[in-house]
This record gives structure tokens, sequence and C-alpha cells, in this order.
């Protein structure tokens, strides 16, 4: 959310542990207790395509002269973008109840179709004759219905121009959807509209939410908790797609990667919650990003440009990423001290900030061209642990240890990378990891994974054994016929004991191990 109020250095890449919550599907097909682990360092894998990269900006255009808006969308054109979100403002286009006012906003879009501009259409705002109550046009309308029928009126006058709609502007913030956020009156709206827009075509695209990644406060809600509130209200089934606002300045997308309230916390939290409630196939679109060049933060136009390219990036990372909107493309007031006039890649005048001219050689790029991103891929794709899509870009953080390791999540695990060396692990060996404060030193193979913490040690898993591990003098007398651990090592008198599928191992004080195979 523009003017959130996140305060991170970069340095806070090196957070505190991971907690992984995810699940990871059983194997097909039992280990083999007896196969090598191989150790070899991981190689890269081939970049990653970057998402899809809009920009914002057309809605300052509505009532501009031609000129302005033809020099707007050249700029696109140069930029590399096909992609421009704008308001379709009710309170603009349908002043009065029955009174249309289609001609501005018609200008803006047939300028961008003419130039191979596609439109994100953003359904908002209510004109007063429609509103709750008297007062701003983010006043909330007084009938989902109605709102409805808007969409619907909306949808037939664009038809073969505009077939994507967003429903609302972070209605989790009380400044846009007053009197103040309630996922219970927006998921009535959600509901009406998308009816509305397929009753006209079933093919356009409703993307719901423009949930702002913002915290609980006397004017916002937690975008997470809004999210939960939506699927209570019932939701599910009436949105095509997500879509976030996971502002982060001034540090890029994927810092603080533990605290909840961060902006790359909270969109894989998000998505966790698409998956439970049956969404995990649907893409979340990042349809605001940005960072103002004025203000009381960090203003450096060369932290915009660094901050924005990197947050493309990182988004670019996640399995589910729709695409991503860079808000926006031209400041609305160059110099001006307040921040939400200058958010743009463009000055006023049109003149390129250091953003706009690394953004076009990304998008020109159009892969995610980072060797730590490839071998993180790699990893995820060799040996057995079948971690699935990614929820997080890497991220840096220490080890419980100290050990300076970069991290990925994924749905069902997570990749670890200590120096070049990038291991998956299923997510029941990463928290048993965590809880043994020790790094993967192998792949997950067959069952099993090396890894290194107070001593060597290695982690034994299936979902019949549960996850285990073995050190010391048991590892080393650990025979394959043994079967998998059932226990961890655990003291029973003088003795320390591990059960295993096959065999009882036993070690009396200052003797050697003793196995009793069943």
């Amino acid at each position: 959310m523009r003017g959130a109020r996140r305060r991170r250095a970069a340095a806070a890449l090196t957070a505190s542990l991971l907690v992984l919550v995810a699940t990871v599907s059983a194997c097909s097909s039992p280990p083999r207790p007896d196969a090598t682990i191989p150790t070899a360092a991981t190689p890269l894998a081939a970049p990653t395509p970057l998402a899809p990269v809009g920009v914002s900006g057309g809605t300052n255009l509505i009532g501009s002269d031609a000129e302005t808006i033809d020099r707007s969308m050249r700029a696109m054109n140069d930029l590399g973008v096909s992609l421009l979100r704008m308001d379709i403002a009710w309170p603009a286009v349908e002043p009065a109840d029955g009174v249309w006012n289609w001609g501005p906003t018609d200008e803006v879009i047939d300028a961008a179709r003419r130039h191979g501009i596609d439109i994100l259409g953003i359904l908002d705002y209510t004109p007063a004759w429609a509103a709750n109550r008297p007062g701003p046009i983010a006043e909330r309308p007084a009938s989902a219905a109605r709102f409805g029928e808007f969409a619907a009126d909306a949808a037939r006058h664009l038809e073969g121009r505009v077939d994507t709609f967003e429903i609302w502007n972070e209605p989790n913030g009380g400044y846009y959807f007053r009197p103040g956020p309630d996922p219970r009156a927006y998921t009535a709206l959600l509901r009406a509209a998308y009816r509305g827009l397929k009753s006209v075509d079933r093919g356009i695209t409703v993307v719901g939410g423009a949930i702002a990644t913002a915290v609980d406060s006397d004017t916002t809600m937690n975008g997470l908790r809004f999210l939960r509130g939506i699927y209570a209200a019932g939701g599910r089934g009436y949105f095509d797609a997500l879509s976030v606002h996971p502002y982060s300045y001034p540090a890029s997308f994927n810092s603080d990667p533990h605290d909840p309230d961060s902006a790359m916390r909270m969109v894989a939290d998000m998505y966790a919650v698409m998956r439970a409630n049956g969404d995990a196939a649907k893409k979340m679109w990042a349809s605001e990003i940005g960072y103002p060049t004025t203000g009381d933060l960090p203003t450096d136009p060369q932290a915009q440009a660094q901050v924005v390219v990197q947050s493309v990036a990182q988004w670019s990372q996640l399995s589910y990423a729709g695409p991503v909107i860079v808000h926006e493309l031209r400041d609305r007031r160059s110099g001006s001290p307040d921040k939400e006039d200058t958010f743009g890649i463009l000055h006023t005048d049109f003149s390129p900030k250091p953003a706009y001219d690394r953004l076009q050689t990304l998008i020109r790029r159009g892969v995610v061209d980072d060797e730590v991103h490839q071998r993180v891929v790699a990893a995820a794709a060799t040996g057995d642990a079948r971690v699935g899509g990614a929820v997080t870009p890497w991220y840096r953080e220490m080890s419980p240890r100290g050990i300076p390791v970069v991290r990925q999540e994924y749905a069902g695990g997570a990749v670890t990378c200590a120096r070049d060396d990038c291991y998956a692990s299923p997510a029941p060996v990463v928290d048993y990891l965590a809880d043994q404060r020790a790094v993967p030193d192998g792949p997950f193979v067959d069952g099993r994974q090396s890894a290194r913490g107070i001593r060597p040690m290695t982690v034994f898993w299936t979902p019949s054994t549960g996850v285990h591990g073995l050190a010391g003098d048991m590892l080393d007398a650990w025979r394959p016929e043994y079967g998998f651990p059932t226990t961890d090592e655990y003291v029973d008198g003088d003795t320390r004991v591990v059960r295993c599928t096959n065999a009882v191992m036993r070690k009396p004080f200052g003797e050697p191990v003793r196995v009793q195979v069943s």
C-alpha cells in the first residue's frame, strides 16, 4: 500500500529461523535404504521467464490532451510493456443514474489499443446517487446488486476492447473503501460484479482483491485476515485471479522474510490460504508495486530503480506469479513534496528516471537472469524431495548456527544453499533440521538427507516412519536391513536407544552399539 510503514533496510535479509507450514506429498514408491546419496555441487538451471510487466497511470491520462495520451502510450511501447492499469470509475462514467459519460475514458482505452496495449480496468468507487451515505467517491455502494449492474454495463460498453477487470482498489484500506474495511461487504460487491461481467462474456477475466499488504490499524485491515474474510463470506469461485499490492520500499520484495507483516511473507501466506481453499491453480497479480522519489524515506532515484527492478525479478520467481504492475508510468508532479506525486518512472516532462532505463533492459532480456535463482531451481528438480512450486523468492538469512545461507520456500518444502551447494528438502525434513540447528549437506534421495549441525547427521523421512535423524555411533552402526528409524535417539537408563522398522539399536554407556533384529 502506498504510504505503508515499512522501514526495513536491506541488511534485514538475515532474519530469524524459517518456520515452514507447507505439507509434502508422499513418495510414489518406497525408498531404497541402501541407496547412495550423491553430494555433487548444484548446476545452473535455465533462467526463469520474467512475469508479464505492466504499468499503472492510465487514470491520470483521462481528460488529458491527445498529444499527452499518445506520448504516454509511446513511452509504454518503448519500455516494452503491453498492459496498462486504470480506473473504470463508476462516478466518472455514470455521474447520474442512467447518464453516461464514457468519452474521456474511451479516449485513453482506444489510444492504448492503437498502440497494442491491453487494459486492466478497475471497477471502483461510487457516484453520490448510488452511495451508502454522502461523502467521497470511495464510499462503498448502497447496493451490491446495483454495482453488479454497473459491471455488466461496463462490460457491454467495452466489449472487444477490455476483457480483464479488477474489482475495486485496496478494499482493506479505509481510505479506499469507506467507512472502513469489511471483507463481507467487499465479497458482496465481488460476487455481484463477477455475475454481471460473466453475464456479458464468460471469457472475461475477473481479478479480485487488490488487497494491500497492510497491517491492522485504525484505518486498515491486515491483508491476510481480509483474504480469509473473503473466503469465509463465500468469495471462492467469484474471481479468476487474486491481486495484491506488495509494497516493500525502501527494500525489495524479498526483504524481512520472517516478519508476518512483510510483503513477501504476507503474499506467501495469502497463497497458502488460496491453496487451502482449492484455488492453488489461480494466479496472483501484483497490481501495484513501486517506490516514490520524494518523501521521508530514502528517495534517491537510483534506490527506486534498484528496488523496482529487483522486486519485478523476485516476483517472477513465484510459481503463481501473474503480471506485475509498476506504479506508475509518470510522475503526477515531479518535485512535489507529496510522495504520491512521484511514484513515476518518468518525470512529469517524460524524461526517464533510472528505473525506466533499468526496467526496459530487464523487460528486453525477458528472464530472471540470476545465478543464485538458477542454482536454486536446479536443486528443486534434483533428488526426490518433490517440493512443488515456489511460494517465495529466494532470500538470504543466517542459519541457527550462524552460517550464511540462501533459502527459497516451496509448497512442499524448501531449497537451502550454503556457498554454491543447494539442496531441496521436503517440509518435514526442513522443520526437523531447524529443530536440530542444522542445514542440508546433500540431496534428499531415497528418503535420506545428509546434514551438518553440531555434528554430521543423516535425516530419514517417509510418511509411514516419520522424520528422524541418526548421528555419531548410531549412524555408524546403522545398516539398510535395519529399516528406517521410527524414533529419534532416546535414553533408557544408562542406554541410548533408536528403534527402526526391523531392529532396535542400543548403546549402553561405554560399550559398542548392540542391534536386535526383529
